[in-house]
C-alpha cells in the first residue's frame, strides 16, 4: 500500500492521472449532453467512445502545448501565443472527435454529416468555447507558476549575494590583517607619530566602509577608489619603497558602478601571492577603457606560506555573474591582470 501511494505521488504519475480524468469527464458530458439533446439513447459503447475520444483529445492538446510553450514563448509573444493556442487546439479537437466519430460510424460512413450535423455544430460551438477558457486558465496558471517560479530565484541569488558579500567582509576583518596593521602602528608611533596618527585614521576609515558597504549590491567607483586610498596608504606604510599602484581611471566613468571591495581584494590578492623586496618591488596599475577596469601586476616570487581565504578571484567573479551576468577575464603571463566589467 506504501509503494502505491508512493507511485500516485510522484508528479508525472499525478499529470497522466489528471490528464485521463479529465479527458474521461469532459469526453463523456460532452457526448451526453449532444446525444441526448438530439434525442437520441446514450449507450455504453457511446460513453467508452466518448471518454476515450476525451482522453486521446487530452494528450494531443497536452503535447500541442508542450511544443507552442517552447517554439512560441508566453514571455515573448503573449498574444501570438494565445490565438495560435486557441486555433491550433480547436482544428486538432474537433478533427480527432470527427475521425474517431467516423470509425464508428464505418457503416454509415456517407451519412455522417447529413444526419449529425446538428450535433457537429454544437461539439464546434462547446470546444470553440472550451478551448478559449482552457488557454485563458492554463496562461494565469503559467503566469502565476512563472512569477512564483522568479521570485524564488531571486531569493536564491539575493541570499548568494548577501553570502559573497559578507566572505568579503570576512576577509577584510580577517585577524591576520589586523595584527600586521597593529604591528605597523606599533612601530610607527617611536619613529613617527604624525605617521602613525594618519595610519590609524585610515584604518579606521577602511573598516568603517568596509562594515557600512558590504549590505549594497553595488557602489560608484568614486566611493571605491576613496575606500581603495586608503587601504594603498596602509601597505605603502608598512612595506615602504617595496610596494607601488598606481591610478589612472577616466572621470567620467567615476559614477558607474562596481560590487564594493571588488578592486580592494584584486590590490590584496597581489600584495597576497607576491613577495616584496628592494630587488622585487610590487608594482600595480590600474587603468580605464569604457567597458572594464583593468588591475595589472608584475609577478614576483611565491610567499613561502600565504594565509588566504581563497574567496578572492571567485568571490568577485561570482558576484559579477550574479549583478551582471559576466565575469572577470583573468590573464596570467609575465604579468598577472584582470579585467573586471563597468556596470552603467
Amino acid at each position: 500500500m506504501q509503494k502505491i501511494n508512493q507511485l500516485i505521488n510522484q508528479p508525472k504519475v499525478k499529470k497522466h492521472f489528471f490528464i485521463t480524468l479529465l479527458g474521461v469527464l469532459i469526453g463523456a458530458l460532452l457526448g451526453y449532453y449532444l446525444l441526448v439533446s438530439e434525442q437520441q439513447d446514450f449507450t455504453l459503447s457511446q460513453f467508452f467512445l466518448t471518454a476515450l475520444s476525451g482522453v486521446v483529445i487530452g494528450y494531443c492538446c497536452y503535447l500541442i502545448t508542450k511544443l507552442l510553450d517552447k517554439s512560441i514563448p508566453w514571455k515573448k509573444q503573449v498574444g501570438t501565443r494565445l490565438l495560435l493556442g486557441i486555433i491550433t487546439h480547436f482544428v486538432l479537437s474537433f478533427s480527432l472527435f470527427f475521425i474517431l466519430f467516423s470509425i464508428y460510424n464505418l457503416s454509415d460512413i456517407e451519412g455522417i454529416l447529413s444526419k449529425y450535423q446538428p450535433v457537429f455544430i454544437k461539439f464546434g460551438i462547446l470546444l470553440f468555447i472550451l478551448t478559449i477558457i482552457y488557454q485563458i486558465i492554463y496562461f494565469a496558471l503559467y503566469s502565476y507558476y512563472s512569477y512564483a517560479s522568479l521570485q524564488v530565484e531571486e531569493v536564491k541569488q539575493e541570499r548568494k549575494q548577501v553570502e559573497l558579500q559578507l566572505n568579503a567582509l570576512k576577509s577584510q576583518l580577517s585577524p591576520h590583517f589586523l595584527f600586521n596593521g597593529l604591528n605597523t602602528i606599533s612601530s610607527l608611533i617611536y619613529k613617527d607619530e604624525t605617521r602613525a596618527k594618519l595610519f590609524i585614521r585610515k584604518l579606521a576609515k577602511m573598516y568603517d566602509y568596509t562594515l557600512k558597504s558590504y549590505h549594497s549590491k553595488l557602489i560608484t567607483i568614486r566611493e571605491e577608489l576613496e575606500f581603495v586610498h586608503s587601504y594603498i596608504y596602509l601597505v605603502e606604510t608598512r612595506f615602504e619603497n617595496k610596494f607601488s599602484c598606481e591610478i589612472s581611471i577616466n572621470d567620467n566613468l567615476l559614477e558607474t558602478k562596481i560590487p564594493p571591495l571588488a578592486l580592494q581584494m584584486l590590490i590584496e590578492n597581489a600584495v597576497k601571492h607576491n613577495t616584496m623586496s628592494n630587488e622585487e618591488p610590487l608594482s600595480i596599475h590600474i587603468t580605464s577603457d569604457q567597458k572594464h577596469i583593468t588591475i595589472q601586476n608584475n609577478i614576483t616570487s611565491m610567499p613561502y606560506k600565504v594565509n588566504s581565504f581563497k574567496i578572492g578571484l571567485k568571490n568577485i567573479s561570482s558576484r559579477y555573474l550574479l549583478l551582471h551576468g559576466e565575469g572577470i577575464i583573468i590573464t596570467n603571463g609575465n604579468n598577472f591582470v584582470v579585467k573586471i566589467p563597468i556596470i552603467r
